[in-house]
């Protein structure tokens, strides 16, 4: 699905490419490709058409913890650094091939100022973002890894197919090896 298609689907259902109240550009990634790199002040965003992108950030030292993944018809990027215009914290890598459509921060801020449907997209995805955020916060503090893990293969059924287990148990925060007695459990 392409971003005019995402937002006839959720949006408005008369909205046509001439509608578009900024410049969306298409690419195309390959596999490993950084998107968006650690201490670049960004100044675009993205909508995921195809391919899963992973979101990390860097911790203490040269840690890197993944803190979430991004899959096909979903928004990306650093609105906090974007908003502030600061040096990005985290960074945003294909982790397979990826089709996407950018824009650019600018743009999207001068669209607000006179778009209700800018703003109303902006406001939905951010509290969607907002949610998942909290959400994965309160499973950190109340759920085991292993209740963690089955949410994340329930939810996206594609995790297992496309990621590989040591992003994975990054993501859970867990070493691969307790992932793969997590998996054994299951399996049994």
């Amino acid at each position: 699905m392409n971003l005019r298609e995402y937002i006839v689907e959720f949006y408005q259902k008369d909205f046509t490419d001439k509608t578009y109240p900024f410049e969306v550009r298409k690419r195309q990634v390959k596999k490993g490709t950084v998107i968006l790199p650690y201490g670049k002040v960004p100044t675009k965003f993205y909508f995921l058409n195809e391919g899963i992108v992973e979101i990390k950030v860097l911790a203490s030292g040269e840690d890197e913890k993944t803190m979430l993944f991004q899959f096909a018809n979903s928004f990306f990027g650093s609105y906090v650094a974007a908003l502030s215009k600061i040096p990005s914290v985290i960074q945003c890598t294909a982790i397979s091939n990826c089709l996407y459509e950018e824009f650019t921060f600018d743009a999207y801020q001068k669209a607000c100022e006179h778009s209700l449907l800018v703003n109303k997209i902006g406001r939905i995805e951010l509290e969607k973002n907002f949610l998942r955020t909290v959400q994965r916060e309160q499973d950190f503090l109340t759920k085991s890894k292993k209740e963690m893990y089955l949410d994340l293969i329930s939810n996206n059924p594609l995790v297992l197919e496309k990621i590989p287990l040591k992003k994975i148990a990054n993501y859970l925060g867990i070493l691969p090896e307790t992932l793969s007695r997590i998996r054994k459990q299951v399996i049994s």
